[in-house]
Formats: C-alpha cells, sequence, structure tokens
C-alpha cells in the first residue's frame, strides 16, 4: 500500500512534489485499536492535467524506484531535470506498507550513484531507523549505520553493494530476511505494477496477458469468461493456440538455418521444430447463427485488446494486494468501463486485501456526481506546467469543497487549472491565408 510519495528533479519535476494515498481518518503513524490499514488509504486515485504536463512521468517517477528496488544498479533513479545543474540530485521519499508494517524509505541519487538512503519502520507506532547509507562520491567510502532492530547479514549485503546500487535492491537479491520484507512491498511485480498503453496495444504482451489467463488454475475459465461478458466485447473465449507458419516464413528461417550450421542437421526436422513453437492468439466470436468463429489480434479493436490488459491486470493487484499503475485507463475505453475498474478497487467486498489504483486520465466524468460521485476530493490530483516547463502536483482537495460541488464542471470551466490552453491565432492565419490564395 502506497501511503505517500514525494520526489524531486525528476525529469519535468524541478521541486518537491508530494502525492498523498491516504484519507483523513489516518491522524497517527499508524491506524488506531480496532482500524486496518485498508480504511485508512484512498485506493482508488486519478491524476488530471493536460498532455505533456507530466502525468505520465509522476508515475514513471514511482516506476523508477520500484524498478531499481527490483534491479540492483538499474540506475532508473537519476533521471534529473534538464533545467537543473549536473550536480544536483534526484530525490525520493516513500512512505508505505509491506505485510502489515509501515514502512518510509529515503534515497538520494546523483549522476556517479547513491548518495544518501536510509529506511525506517513503524512496527509499533513509533519510528525506528533499520539502516542509513550515506556516501559523498564515488571515490568515498560508502558508509551504513544499522539500527539495532535490524537483524540478519547486512554487513553482507553493504559490502557487495556498489556506489550505484540500493542496498535495499541487493538485499532484496540477497534474500536478506528482514530487508527483503520491507523490500518486497516497493519493488516492480511485487507491490508495485505498471501498465501503460503501449503495453495494451502490444501483441507481445497481450500474448503473455492471455497465456496468464489461460493458464490460471482452477477458476480459469469462469474468470476469463466473466472478463469478456463484463467488457461486453461480444466475445465468447480467448486462447492461445498453435498454427503452422506460412510456408515463405518457414523457407526464410530454414535458409537462415543452413548458413548458420553450415549446412548440418536435417531440413525438415527445423521445419517441425519451427512449426511447434507457433503460438497465435485467437479470440472466438458468435455469429448470428449461434456458430462460432475465430479471429486473431489483428482484428480486434483497440477496446478489446486494452480492456483485456486492464482488466487482467487489475484483477492480479486485487489478488495480491499491489499497486497498480495505469497511463491513461480511459484510452479506447467506454467511460462506464473506466468507472467499473475504479469501482473495482473501491469494493470493500472485493478488494480486501488493500490494493490501489493510480492512474492518468483524460476522463471528466470520473469528477461528476452522476449517477453518484465516485471520486472524493482527496483522491483527485492535477499536473499542470508553467510557461518554464516545469511540472506542478496539486490536490483537488485543496480548493474550496462544499456538498453536492460538481467538480466534473469546475474542472472544465477552468477553476482548477491544469487545462491545455488552446492558441487558435495560428490556425486561424493558416486558414484564412489558404482560403484567400496567400
Amino acid at each position: 500500500m502506497l501511503l505517500s510519495f514525494e520526489f524531486s528533479n525528476f525529469r519535468s519535476f524541478v521541486g518537491d512534489a508530494e502525492l498523498h494515498a491516504t484519507t483523513r481518518a489516518l491522524r497517527t503513524n499508524v491506524p488506531r485499536a480496532g482500524e486496518s490499514w485498508r480504511e485508512m488509504i484512498e485506493t482508488a486515485v486519478a491524476i488530471y492535467g493536460p498532455n505533456a504536463s507530466g502525468k505520465t512521468t509522476l508515475l514513471d517517477a514511482i516506476r523508477a524506484l520500484a524498478v531499481s528496488v527490483r534491479n540492483p544498479g538499474d540506475g532508473a533513479v537519476f533521471q534529473p531535470s534538464k533545467q537543473g545543474r549536473r550536480e544536483d540530485l534526484t530525490k525520493y521519499r516513500v512512505n508505505y506498507v509491506s505485510e502489515g508494517v509501515r514502512y518510509e524509505y529515503q534515497v538520494s541519487a546523483a549522476h556517479w550513484g547513491i548518495q544518501h538512503e536510509a529506511l525506517f519502520s513503524y512496527p509499533k507506532g513509533s519510528r525506528r531507523r533499520l539502516f542509513e547509507r550515506n556516501q559523498e562520491s564515488a571515490e568515498t567510502e560508502m558508509t551504513v549505520v544499522k539500527g539495532s532492530s535490524l537483524s540478519g547479514p547486512t554487513r553482507e549485503v553493504q559490502k557487495i553493494t556498489r556506489p550505484h546500487m540500493l542496498l535495499l535492491a541487493v538485499a532484496l537479491q540477497y534474500a536478506h530476511p528482514q530487508l527483503t520484507e520491507a523490500a518486497s512491498g516497493l519493488a516492480l511485480g511485487g507491490g508495485i505494477d505498471h501498465l501503460s498503453f503501449a503495453q495494451m496495444q502490444d501483441a507481445s504482451f497481450l500474448h503473455r496477458v492471455v497465456g496468464e489467463m489461460v493458464n490460471a488454475p482452477d477458476v480459469q475459465e469462469p474468470l476469463v469468461t466473466a472478463l469478456l461478458k463484463a467488457g461486453d466485447l461480444g466475445l465468447e473465449g480467448v486462447d492461445i493456440k498453435k498454427d503452422r507458419m506460412p510456408p515463405e516464413i518457414v523457407e526464410k528461417f530454414l535458409r537462415m538455418v543452413e548458413v548458420l550450421s553450415e549446412g548440418d542437421g536435417s531440413k525438415e526436422q527445423v521445419a517441425t521444430e519451427i512449426n511447434d513453437l507457433h503460438e497465435v492468439l485467437v479470440f472466438r466470436h458468435q455469429g448470428s447463427d449461434g456458430e462460432t468463429f475465430d479471429l486473431g489480434l489483428e482484428h480486434e479493436s483497440s477496446g478489446t485488446k486494452t480492456w483485456l490488459a486492464v482488466s487482467w491486470n487489475a484483477l492480479n493487484a486485487l489478488r495480491k494486494g499491489s499497486v497498480l499503475l495505469v497511463d491513461e485507463l480511459d484510452a479506447s475505453l467506454h467511460p462506464e468501463m473506466v468507472r467499473y475498474i475504479v469501482a473495482l478497487f473501491q469494493s470493500e467486498e472485493i478488494n480486501s486485501r488493500g490494493a490501489q489504483l493510480i492512474f492518468t486520465t483524460h476522463d471528466v466524468s470520473l469528477l461528476g456526481n452522476a449517477p453518484t460521485r465516485l471520486l472524493e476530493p482527496s483522491s483527485v490530483w492535477f499536473v499542470e506546467k508553467d510557461r518554464s516547463g516545469v511540472s506542478e502536483l496539486f490536490s483537488l482537495d485543496e480548493f474550496d469543497q462544499r456538498s453536492g460541488n460538481n467538480n466534473q464542471r469546475r474542472y472544465l470551466a477552468g477553476q482548477f487549472g491544469a487545462l491545455p490552453q488552446v492558441d487558435e491565432s495560428l490556425l486561424l492565419r493558416h486558414v484564412n491565408t489558404v482560403a484567400w490564395g496567400g
């Protein structure tokens, strides 16, 4: 669970930017007796703003830290603003919950590596230091101060940690008992997952998604059917089938194999192996006569592809209780389907493990009150750029909120900012020039 994410000097964000994902009910470091973390968090967080304002960059900052915790030395944490100086640091501070324990993680990254890294926990409500790591430059020695509550092979992890690696990432790879528990809640593929619009339309990604659907144990068939029916796609099923490659493609492979193997091996055997490896996605439709027929991925709409990718990843996040970052959730999806996905995460019955959906969108209908208000002001954020290209992040909760306010209309009326500024002067000049022949 993500409680807050603060960062600075990351691409278009120069100063401090902080995203909160907790409700007003959280007034202490940890929930009070009888309360749970599930009650304290915003399970769906929407990010609005004009194109190229920095919405994707915000998700990318979270993803960059998650990638670097998963892969030691990845380098994704240092993506400084071009408006800064080479010696400026990219900084992160994230508060999150893993295995029921709240953690605070800090990172300061320089062009040569990690200058500062610290991890704190709140096992009983009070802040405890697990470790703090500092290094002035690539040439100086790394120092690591271990908290009294941290046990395990911390010194061994320190010895194999290089300046450009996060110590927490190395601890995860080393399977450090105590730090692995903390790292898993922040690592990509563990506590955090990411889905971009490009992935939604990518054939290889969708092949993997459908493969996971087909191979899911026990509940696979009814679950896939439920997804297809919920999306109202006109589909009866989806599957992966083996198919023979076109003869001309096989022949090209055979010629390549002959060149590489210098004539060794059987062409017939190679051709058989190639055909056995060829798999295709098929989507089963029902015709007007009641008979079913299959169509390939290339014949399906962008909406079908987006729905399969988003809905399956959403179900996985709900199952794990993880944070799902989705860029352009509303791309190629009907507004009602977007509302459906958001409502899944807000449902206490379905989302019992505290999964979170953090998404960028242009779907302003989510801000309206009809049929009911779906997003509260504390779960709505805006990003906009100033004239110098610097992004700013702010919350709808910062504005006047009264019962019955229609935030959809207020946003479109420009009361919150974060709207595109359209300059028609050049367009009109061009149109008039063409119309009058110069």
